[in-house]
Order: C-alpha cells, then structure tokens, then sequence
C-alpha cells in the first residue's frame, strides 16, 4: 500500500499540461517603427503569422469562415500584433462605440498572453471593430477577470477586404518570467457577431472550453527591457451634499486630494501605497429582491481593491471581502511573482461607520492586514495559504485558510480546503448578534472531486463548518454551525444537423444539517438550457425539498447559534419551478422573461423578470428590466399577499471612444417590510478618458424620494461628485 501510494503521488505531480503541437509562432524584432493606425504596412509581413483560426462554435471542428491572420513582432519595450481579418462582407462588420471594458454587440479580437508560461495565468487584451479596449486576466487554466486595468496602444482600420487591428503591449504593464528559453503562452481569438461565430489559434473545443493548459507558444523574444518603473495616480475630488429639502454645500476639506503610487522595480515585483485614496466607486449597485436572512453580496467595483482580485477568489470560501474595507485612510500593497512562487499581500487604516444599540452612527479605526500567497508543483498542482487580520480597540480578528489543488488525468481535479479563526475582545458593530465572542469549534473544512470534461462533467464536495466560524469582518461567509454534502453533475453538448445549436443538462442536490448531523434538510434540483442556431436561449427547471429555516432571535435567547446570532429551527417543506428565454443577441434589440413559481415559509411566492434591451443607434444603447415577486400567505408577511417590485433602466450613449454618459433610475415600488411607499433612486454618470489610464468623473447621486404619489418638487437626498485622475510613469 505504501508503494502504490507513493506511485499515485508521484504521477499525480508530475502531470503535466501541454502546449498545443504545432501551434508555435516566432516573434521578429522590429527593424523600424511603426505608427499605428490600424492598417497593417509591409513591416508586419517580415514577423510571425499565426492563421488557420478553428470555428469553437457554432461549427466545431470547422475552419473559421472568414480567414484571419495575425502577425507578431516586438521592439525592446513592447510586443506588437497585427490582425488582418477578412470578411466577405465587408459593410456587415459590427462595432458598437461604448465605454471602455465592453465588447457587447461587437465583433473584436481577443489575445491571450501566458508570461511565465506556467499555463495556469496570465493577461487577455480585447479590441472591438470600433477601437474599443478591454483587458483582464486569466487565473486557474480557464477563469477569465475583467479586475485588471493598463495603458496600452490599439488601432482600428474597416477596410475593402473586411478590417484590421494593431496592439502595442508594452512589457512594463504585465509581470512576467522575460525571455524565456520555453516562450511565452500565447493564443487568438475573433468573434463575428452578426453569426455568433467565434474562431481560436489554437482550437478550442467546446465540450473542454479554453484552457491555458492548451495553448500555443510564442517564441523569439530577446533582450528586451526590464520592467523597472514608477505609476504615479495623483487625484481631486470634489463633494456636494444636499440633505432632503435643503440646499446643496460643500464636503471638500484637504483629504479630497489623495495619490497612488506604485512602484516596479523588476518584473516580477510591484510596490503600491495610497493616501488619502478615493474609493469611492462610480457604478452603481443594482437593487435586488432579497427574501432569504442574510444580507447579499455586493461585487467590488472600486479601482484600488480590482488589481490581484481574482487571486483571492481562488479559494472555495472568501476569507476576503474588500467591500468591508469602507473608508481607508491609507493602504499598501505588494504582488510578487517568481518561478513557482506568488505573492499578494494588502494592508491600511480603516474607518468602519456602524449604529450601536440605539441606532445612533458610530465610527471606529481598524487596522487591517490581508494576503495570499501560492506555490504551484509540477503543471497542475498548487497549494496556497490565505490569512486576514483585523485589530481594532477592544476586538482583534485573524483568519487563515490552507487550500490545494491537484489534477491528473486532465480532466480530474481534487480541491481540499481548511480554515480556522481566532478572536478575542467584544465587536462593538456586532453587538445584534454577538454577545460575547466565543472559539468552539472555529474551524472548516471541505474537500471536493470534480470532473471538467467527458461524458458527463461532476462535481462532489463535502464540507464541514464549526459552530463559531466567523470571518465576516473582512471577508465573506454564509452560516456557520453546518454539514454539508452536495454533488453536481451535468454537461453541454454541441450539435450539427438540427435547429439546437448545443443542449446543456444539471442536476444537483444538497444536504445540510447541524455540525452534529441533527436537523438534517435536502434540495434536489434538475434543469435544462438550450440554444438555437437563431440564437434564441432557452430553458427551465425544478427543485423539491425540505428546509430548517435559521430564525434568529439576536445574539442570545435561541436554542441554536452560529456567526449570525442564536436561532430557533422553522421546518418547511417547498418545491421550486422555473423557466426563462432570451432572444437574438445579434438584433439591434433583446427581450427576455424569467418566471418562477414555489413554495416559501408554508406559503407561496411568483414572480417575473422580463428585460428588453434597444440598441437604436451604434452608439447608444438602452435597457429596462423588471423584478416582480408576489408573497402569498407567507410567515413574517404581514398581508395575504405583499408585491415587490423593482423597475430599472439603464441607458448609455458614447459620442466617442473617450467620452460616455450614462443614466440609472430603479424604483422600488415597495420599501421591502417597511412601508407601502416606494423608492427612487437615480445616478447619472460622465466619464472622459482624457489622457491614457486618466480620467474626469461626474456623478449625480439621488438617492430616496417618495413616489407615492410621484412627486418630483420634493427632492431626496443629493450628492454630486466630480473626480479627476491623472496617470503617469517615471522613467
């Protein structure tokens, strides 16, 4: 047995992913410069050409019916590509002109850059046919992030023949290994919108999906320049308040100046430090029907907190949760990345803003300390340590999480997870439910199987969570006190010959129950999705099963307790049934509806969602959508039947590539559980990209008025923010 294992271990870490044969292409230095404009001169024809693009979908294995060819070369400071796509309709070419970071309604290249060739991370870098820009990264093989943000250079010409694109990616804006002797990861892709097609260098197959695992090889690069420089981010900020019924005056004191910093002294090393930094964020969240206990996760969309973020959400559970982090006086951060080794690390002065007991607003400093760090074995395997620590007056809170990863067989991977915190103190914010903080059983653990491909994909996890497992004070976690069993198991098939273009199945189920295995409840759920060689989607579900409703009561008084106060047990028996379709995506208007029907809390609840979507011109685009639920004879609602409702609409327009407006009104016609008033809630955006990675803000914030009745001379409260960046680097 001894033996065995030690084999099994030995070809588990030694599996290794393979680039794509075949599919290598060789950079050439550049000889003279080259302006970009979008047309490709005679210079690109002397670098590396990747064509041979292969149809993912709708057609896969098929050759791309419209032929692409890339082109590469690079000079000391950056790479440089050239895309010449041709189309044999040439006026049916689609480029939206919109803010930058979408590609919606488009057709647009994709590059795909693997700098350590690890072939498990790296950069994308999109161009849409009407110059827009958008760019990410790309972590654990196949998971895509928008989070990363860089200046770098692209040109788009139409043309007779169909259209082309040239990038300049400069080697300072990426970390990365240098001029390595096995290259660089490297793949292309382009999308056709007006037929859903999308073709890859090298292939992908639809059934596996992209996978840096399989990858081409970009090769030549030499003496190229070290990445050794200073971002430097000054900004201003400007704030105008109006309580309701009272005129607008100023909030701007010297803290609105504030200045980010970061320094890279090698490729693999980058320094960040902020004072006084504006973290304010410019989107604005969507309001949401939340009918469950427990509060809903909101995305981070604040600049500072987007870099490294998909490093930290590689883990099954967040021990780290940026939007905790609401005031910062100043932060730091570091990122490193050598060979097999990362490195992520934050840290800064926070003010968090809470009401104690009688509902009066407090404020109290914390320091807060958050990183994540990784060693990858062999190709596919990698463990990690994750850790948070928070120390504030009279509450101190640290949480570390070990996780790993392994793969073999290429399709089979086994995740294993285990956490643990360790408080002391009284938080004075959580005073509704904690009374005092207690450490039985702090710890989790989980352990999962997953199958990414063949016959049928699975997942099957289990996982256990101590009774005083906590880490919502910078991260994020559902309810501790549980056991848990679940296991998914579906697929996607690809079809030739009929009108589906793929058909798609899941199933899964849960079970839950105490720590102690008492109090057990069990969902199964089984649905299908479809899409249409029309591009119409479509699909439906259900579910059944049994449900021990956590009814908390505050921080004592319940039989039962976990991280969000002490409870008593509800049981309910409940089924759930669904069904959705969307429309074309390619028409220059969209319509969809999701209904759902079920039981909830001895009762029942419907609702509706339909969505219509109108693009009138090029560059202007709108979208109104609805979120209707009805609760029937329900526990907790005081009517037979009490509506939600949550009208929203969005409307975008971009004169040009730099300048965009946008409006968002949602209106909830009910104040969930408060009142039968409704709510208003307005944002109105500008954003000017006036100089590369700088930018001018103005943001109008309405946000509550009485609308029953509608009355639009009695404002609510206002604010009005103006912000201006400036981007530059030292040398």
């Amino acid at each position: 047995m001894p033996f065995a294992f030690a084999v099994f271990v030995l070809i588990l870490f030694r599996t290794a992913g393979a680039d794509m044969p075949g599919y290598e292409i060789v950079a050439q230095r550049l000889a003279t410069p080259i302006h970009l404009d979008g047309k490709l001169e005679s210079a690109w024809l002397s670098g590396g050409k990747a064509d041979n693009f292969i149809q993912r979908e709708p057609g896969y294995p098929a050759p791309a019916t419209q032929k692409s060819e890339v082109y590469v070369l690079y000079d000391e400071d950056a790479l440089y590509f050239g895309y010449m796509l041709y189309d044999t309709a040439p006026d049916s070419v689609k480029g939206q002109i919109q803010r930058r970071d979408n590609d919606a309604n488009s057709d647009f290249i994709d590059l795909y850059l693997d700098t350590f060739h690890d072939q498990r991370s790296g950069y994308w870098f999109t161009v849409t046919a009407a110059g827009v820009q958008a760019e990410g990264t790309f972590f654990s093989e196949s998971n895509l992030s928008a989070s990363w943000d860089a200046v770098w250079e692209s040109a788009v010409a139409i043309t007779d023949s169909g259209w082309s694109c040239e990038l300049r990616i400069p080697f300072q804006i990426m970390r990365h290994g240098g001029p390595r002797e096995d290259g660089w990861g490297v793949a292309f892709a382009r999308k056709l919108y007006r037929i859903n097609e999308a073709g890859f260098w090298p292939p992908v197959d639809p059934e596996i999906g992209w996978k840096a695992s399989n990858i081409g090889v970009l090769k030549g690069l030499q003496n190229i320049a070290p990445s050794a420089h200073i971002e430097i981010l000054p900004h201003a900020v400007g704030r105008w308040d109006a309580p309701a019924g009272e005129d607008f005056r100023s909030e701007n004191e010297w803290e609105n100046l504030g200045l980010t910093v970061k320094y890279v002294p090698s490729a693999a090393l980058s320094i960040d430090a902020a004072y006084q930094p504006d973290f304010a964020q410019v989107d604005v969240d969507d309001e949401v029907i939340n009918l469950s206990d427990y509060p809903v996760f909101l995305e981070e969309k604040r600049p500072f907190f987007l870099e490294s973020k998909e490093y930290f959400e590689e883990t099954p559970y967040r021990l780290i949760y940026t939007r905790r982090v609401a005031d910062p006086d100043y932060g730091g951060r570091v990122n490193v990345q050598e060979g097999r080794f990362k490195l992520s690390a934050l840290a800064g002065k926070n003010r968090l803003a809470y009401r104690d007991e009688n509902f009066d607003s407090r404020e109290i400093l914390q320091d807060a300390t958050a990183g994540r760090t990784t060693l990858n074995i062999g190709q596919r395997n990698r463990v990690g340590l994750t850790w948070t620590y928070l120390n504030q007056s009279g509450y101190q809170a640290g949480a570390a999480g070990l996780d790993a990863r392994f793969r073999w067989r290429e399709r089979d991977r086994l995740h294993v997870w285990f956490g643990a915190v360790d408080r002391s103190g009284k938080p004075v914010q959580h005073w509704y439910r904690v009374a005092e903080v207690r450490d039985e059983q702090p710890v989790e653990a989980r352990a999962a199987y997953l199958r990414d491909y063949g016959p049928v994909q699975m997942d099957l996890a289990i996982a256990y969570r101590g009774k005083d497992y906590d880490v919502n004070d910078l991260g994020w976690g559902d309810f501790s006190n549980a056991f848990r069993q679940s296991f998914w198991i579906g697929d996607n098939y690809f079809l030739n010959g009929t009108f589906l273009r793929n058909i798609g199945f899941d199933i899964n189920g849960l079970r839950s129950a105490l720590q102690d295995n008492t109090k057990a409840e069990g969902t199964v759920s089984a649905g299908f999705f479809a899409t249409t060689r029309s591009n119409w989607d479509f699909g439906a579900g259900t579910e059944h099963g049994d449900d021990f409703r956590r009814r908390y009561v505050g921080p004592s008084g319940g039989e039962y307790r976990d991280n969000f106060g002490s409870f008593n047990f509800e049981y309910y028996k409940y089924f759930w049934h669904w069904l959705w379709f969307y429309s074309d995506n390619t028409k220059p208007y969209r319509y969809s509806l999701e209904a759902r029907y079920r039981y909830f809390r001895d009762g029942k609840a419907v609702g509706l969602d339909p969505q219509f979507t109108l693009r009138p011109r090029s560059n202007v685009e709108t979208n109104l959508r609805m979120n209707w639920t009805q609760v029937q004879d329900a526990r907790d609602f005081n009517d037979e039947r009490t509506d939600f409702r949550i009208w929203i609409w969005k409307t975008t327009w971009s004169p040009t590539l730099k300048l965009s407006f946008r409006g968002t009104f949602q209106w909830v016609e009910k104040d969930f559980y408060e009142s039968e008033q409704g709510r208003l809630y307005t944002n109105l955006l500008m954003s000017y990209n006036w100089n590369p990675g700088s930018w001018v803000y103005l943001v109008y914030d309405e946000t509550y008025r009485d609308v029953e009745p509608i009355d639009v001379s009695m404002p609510g409260d206002r604010t009005l923010r103006a912000k201006l960046t400036y981007f530059f680097t030292v040398p």
